[in-house]
């Protein structure tokens, strides 16, 4: 996590500086170009270096831009909107981005609570709370956190300035300096404190059916219970239906379970048992013919 020496906007400052640099630089030179101290300038550069923006350099204490160094120096030289996009692409990867991103995956929350969420994905004990205040300072001075009307703070979700840039204008980046993805910027380092796994159960993922074979939502309401048909006067079967018509005009119309009521426990049985004999016999002639 960055020093509690420096403010946010110090922070921002000194990374400029370091990843628009030619030549190798330290403390001295960054505080040249800055007016930042030059002691606290050289608390900067290790948390850089550690982002993927900055590269050690020949000589001790001194440092170089990295490819996405080099890639944000260019997009702040085109104006700082574009360039904080640009600082937005390449940091959604890092472990802080991602744990905010979790943390607010359900709505905003409060500074407190952030703060919280940085020092448990660091390891952190509470003598490093100013780190993790000026690291959220930082993430909301690059664009990567929005401050909401209540005062709590939320991961930033809009496009970077860089991802799509004007009609009319080129992109004068090679194809591997192109804006990334937050997976393609997860680079870990030494120093980082990466984030354990967790189950992510967003709107997103895929859900697996229950042990019945219905998935959640989609169980349908219970059907009211259908009551019996109204038996005809005389004991006339209902509908027009008599005995004398043909079996397959008999079975057509559903029998419902509430008809059941209408027989005596005796004629339950029988059904039953007339039913078995047809589905066996029906079976055996849509088998297969004996040879």
């Amino acid at each position: 996590m960055p020093s509690p020496k420096l403010r946010a906007e110090q922070y921002l400052l000194v990374t400029v500086a370091a990843c628009s640099a030619v030549n190798p630089v330290g403390a001295e030179e960054l505080a040249a170009a800055t007016g930042v101290y030059a002691k606290n300038c050289g608390l900067v550069p290790v948390f850089i270096m550690n982002t993927g923006l900055l590269t050690k350099g020949h000589r001790r204490a001194t440092y170089l831009p990295s490819e996405k160094g080099r890639y944000i120096a260019r997009a702040f030289a085109r104006g700082e909107a574009e360039g904080l996009g640009a600082l937005r692409t390449k940091w959604r990867g890092q472990w802080f981005a991602r744990t905010v991103r979790d943390r607010c995956r359900h709505g905003p929350v409060s500074r407190e609570g952030l703060v919280a969420a940085l020092m448990v994905a660091a390891k952190a004990g509470p003598e490093r709370i100013k780190q993790a205040h000026v690291l959220l300072d930082l993430m909301v001075a690059v664009g990567l956190v929005a401050v909401e009307k209540s005062g709590e703070l939320n991961y930033f979700e809009g496009a970077s300035h860089t991802d799509a840039p004007p009609t009319g204008t080129q992109n004068t980046d090679t194809p591997h300096e192109a804006p990334q993805t937050a997976n393609e910027d997860d680079e870990p380092s030494a120093a980082e404190e990466p984030l354990p796994h967790q189950d992510e159960c967003q709107s997103g993922s895929t859900r697996q059916p229950d042990s019945e074979g219905v998935q959640d939502g989609d169980e349908q309401p219970q059907a009211e219970v259908p009551r019996p048909r109204t038996e005809a006067p005389g004991g006339q079967p209902p509908g027009g239906t008599n005995p004398d018509q043909d079996l397959l005009s008999l079975l057509l119309p559903p029998v419902l379970l509430a008809d059941l009521t209408r027989l005596t426990s005796a004629e339950v049985l029988e059904l039953h048992s007339h039913l078995a004999a047809v589905t066996a016999l029906t079976a055996k002639l849509r088998g297969h013919r004996v040879t």
